[in-house]
C-alpha cells in the first residue's frame, strides 16, 4: 500500500531457464484483467505535427457551467475529480523523477487557450519560458498561445521582449512581481476574457522570493481567484518547503510519484485510488490517460 491505498507490485526473482530482465512489475486487476503498466518514454514533441487540442467545452450552456466547475480537460481527469470548482486552487505534488512533461496540468492550460481564455505561467526550476510556450505551440497551435498566454520570469535587467511579447519580465521583489501579475489579469480583463488560469510552480517562486515571501504570494493569488472565480493551480516538489502551507489553502491536491520509470497519479482532496498516467503519442493529439490500480 501507498498512503493507505492499494498498489500492486509483483516481483520475480528468478524463472528456470530464462533470463530475467525485469524483476518487477507494477500492475493491475482493472475490469478483472492483468495488466502491467509499460515505462513512460517520452518523445521530442516540437518534432512532429499534431491536431489542435480537442476542447472539452465548459462555457455557458454546459454541464460543468451550470454546476460552477472547469473541466480539467481530460475525459479521464473529469471522471476522476468531476472538474475543478471555479474560484479554486489546485495543487499537484509532484516527487522527484517525475518527467517534466508532468509537471503542469497540461490538458487543462491547453482547454483554456483552446477557448480563448487567459492563461499566466511562472516556469519550473529549470524549465524555460520557450520550453512551455514551443509545448504548448505544438498542442494548441502558435496563434492561441501567443493571444492567449503570458509567461512571467525574472530578470534584474531591462528586457527587449518585442519579439516575444508573450514573455513577461519582472524583477525579484515580490510587490513588483505582484503588480505584474495583477497587470496581466487586468490586460487580459480588457480583453474580455471570460476567465483566467493562473498556473504557478511555487519552487520557482520560492527559490526566486524566499519561503516568506513566497507564501505571502500565494495567499494573494489564491485569495483573488477565489474572488474572481478564475482557476489557480500550483506545483511543488519535495524540496519545497511552503508545500504544508499550500495544502492547507488548497481545494484540490494531487499526488504524482515515479516507480522504475512508470508515472503514477493519486487525489489526497478528494481522496482517489492510485492510478497510472501514460500519454498516448501515436493519435493525431497526444492522449493523456489513467488506469486505476484495482
Amino acid at each position: 500500500a501507498i498512503d493507505d491505498r492499494l498498489f500492486r507490485e509483483l516481483v520475480i526473482e528468478k524463472l528456470r531457464g530464462i533470463e530475467i530482465e525485469n524483476l518487477t512489475y507494477y500492475f493491475t486487476l482493472h475490469e478483472g484483467k492483468f495488466k502491467y503498466f509499460e515505462e513512460f518514454r517520452p518523445i521530442e514533441l516540437t518534432t512532429i505535427t499534431h491536431e489542435q487540442h480537442p476542447p472539452i467545452k465548459d462555457g455557458k450552456g454546459t454541464e460543468f457551467h451550470e454546476k460552477g466547475l472547469f473541466s480539467t480537460g481530460s475525459k479521464y481527469l473529469d471522471e476522476v475529480v468531476g472538474g475543478y470548482r471555479k474560484g479554486s486552487f489546485v495543487l499537484f505534488e509532484i516527487d522527484s523523477g517525475v518527467p517534466p512533461i508532468f509537471h503542469q496540468p497540461s490538458t487543462t492550460v491547453e482547454n483554456f487557450l483552446m477557448q480563448d481564455r487567459g492563461v499566466i505561467i511562472v516556469p519550473c526550476k529549470g524549465l524555460s519560458p520557450i520550453y512551455y510556450f514551443d509545448l504548448y505551440t505544438v498542442m494548441v497551435g502558435r496563434e492561441k498561445v501567443s493571444k492567449n498566454c503570458k509567461i512571467i520570469t525574472i530578470s534584474e535587467k531591462p528586457q527587449n521582449n518585442q519579439h516575444e511579447p508573450w514573455i513577461i519580465y519582472t524583477d525579484s521583489d515580490a510587490k513588483h512581481f505582484l503588480e505584474t501579475v495583477n497587470r496581466v489579469i487586468e490586460e487580459f480583463k480588457r480583453e474580455e476574457k471570460d476567465s483566467i488560469l493562473l498556473f504557478f510552480s511555487f519552487d520557482k517562486i520560492e527559490a526566486d522570493f524566499g519561503p516568506e515571501n513566497a507564501e505571502k504570494i500565494a495567499l494573494e493569488i489564491i485569495s483573488k481567484t477565489r474572488v474572481e472565480k478564475g482557476l489557480c493551480m500550483g506545483t511543488t516538489f519535495p524540496s519545497t518547503k511552503i508545500n504544508v502551507r499550500l495544502k492547507e489553502m488548497a481545494d484540490y491536491t494531487l499526488k504524482l510519484f515515479s516507480k522504475k520509470g512508470r508515472i503514477f497519479f493519486y487525489g489526497i482532496t478528494p481522496p482517489t485510488v492510485i492510478y497510472n498516467a501514460n500519454i498516448d503519442f501515436t493519435k493525431s493529439h497526444p492522449k493523456f490517460y489513467l488506469t486505476p490500480v484495482t
